[in-house]
């Protein structure tokens, strides 16, 4: 069958080294796609769906919308004309008619259902994270035949000039998310936020007068919460120190695993933060790209916690001394069993922390 090969070969090719950075977009682009078909090689024609590429806070910007149409050129190129691609418009009319919520991320159930009734073998999804003076780009390929990521394709090009000036307005709303199933409650999404990023960094509301997102030390997820608990600034120094907990939320044990590359923190003056020291709590992941070496089958790469149990990550950053009035944003990503049972399934999680007001000293 198509998708068993797919699978077979994914999980062969992610074993590649890292991805190069790019010089810009369209390189990057390119980079990605000929990663993704290197990792989806069939002795038949695979059919890919292309989800929504959006920035590590959910939403879109002309940056991600171009990297999510453009994919689809390099994607064909990469594949010699011999890959059947469904674009992300199509993809959204799909869930739509199967009364599906599509908001870019793929459900394991839904991604089953795209296999059984629209004959998909495969659904490229993927997230924008800013990194200092770099855009990291990651794909990431579902397998429709169990709901599981088996493998990644990363790259990343300069964020300067016309591409810095692509990301500075992001809403929801630019996604082209389809919304709610049918008969589900719609009042909420209709209040488009839009973010515009001032020269010097600073977030000012768009058309609702309000910001991208409210200021926020909480994050949620379907089987775990996290929280900033502690966040000093030192402006004598320039460090701010940082101390989040992870609970698990859900009714099975699970795991977690922190992305060290993924960590991107911006102080609010359009400044960017580098990793200096203190590491400790949750473990971390070092690969770029095999996350299945960071489940529960690794376990001397994951923090394992039961239903309720708490863990906590500390970390210190360096940045610019001297700020008057830092808005700390940190983001990461998480890779998460779900259920320490099923080692095999695990999912890519972004977690994000907003205009955090640090306690300084």
């Amino acid at each position: 069958m198509i998708r068993a090969g797919i699978i077979a070969m994914g999980l062969v090719m992610a074993t590649l080294g890292p991805a190069r950075a790019a010089g810009s977009v369209d390189d990057s682009l390119d980079e990605v796609a000929s990663q993704i078909v290197e990792r989806t090689q069939t002795d038949g024609t695979p059919t890919i769906g292309i989800s929504t590429f959006t920035h590590g806070d959910g939403t879109c910007s002309d940056l991600s919308n171009y990297v999510t149409e453009f994919i689809v050129d390099s994607l064909f190129n990469a594949g010699n004309g011999e890959i059947n691609i469904i674009e992300r418009s199509q993809l959204s009319a799909i869930f739509r008619e199967m009364e599906l919520v599509f908001d870019g991320t793929i459900a394991p159930d839904a991604a089953k259902q795209l296999g059984e009734i629209e004959g998909v073998d495969a659904v490229v999804t993927g997230s924008l994270i800013q990194f200092g003076e770099q855009v990291k780009i990651q794909a990431r390929l579902i397998s429709t035949e169990n709901g599981r990521l088996f493998a990644t394709a990363r790259s990343s090009f300069p964020s300067v000039g016309s591409v810095a000036k692509m990301m500075t307005s992001r809403s929801r709303a630019q996604c082209g998310f389809s919304g709610a199933a049918a008969g589900a409650d719609t009042a909420t999404t209709s209040d488009a936020q839009v973010v515009v990023i001032e020269q010097g960094g600073t977030a000012q509301g768009g058309a609702q007068g309000a910001p991208l997102v409210a200021p926020s030390r909480t994050f949620s997820s379907t089987s775990f919460d996290a929280e900033v608990s502690n966040l000093i600034y030192s402006g004598g120094k320039g460090d701010t120190s940082f101390a989040v907990r992870f609970k698990n939320t859900s009714q099975a044990p699970i795991a977690l695993s922190y992305v060290a590359e993924s960590l991107s923190v911006s102080d609010g003056n359009g400044g960017f933060m580098s990793y200096k020291d203190n590491w400790s709590g949750l473990r971390g992941c070092n690969t770029s790209s095999n996350f299945q070496w960071c489940t529960v089958a690794y376990p001397d790469k994951v923090t394992t916690l039961s239903p309720g149990k708490v863990a906590q990550l500390n970390f210190q950053m360096a940045g610019e001394k001297g700020l008057g009035d830092p808005k700390i944003t940190l983001t990461m990503e998480l890779v998460v069993t779900p259920d320490t049972s099923d080692a095999e399934t695990y999912e890519v999680q972004s977690v994000g922390f907003y205009d955090m007001v640090p306690d300084v000293k």
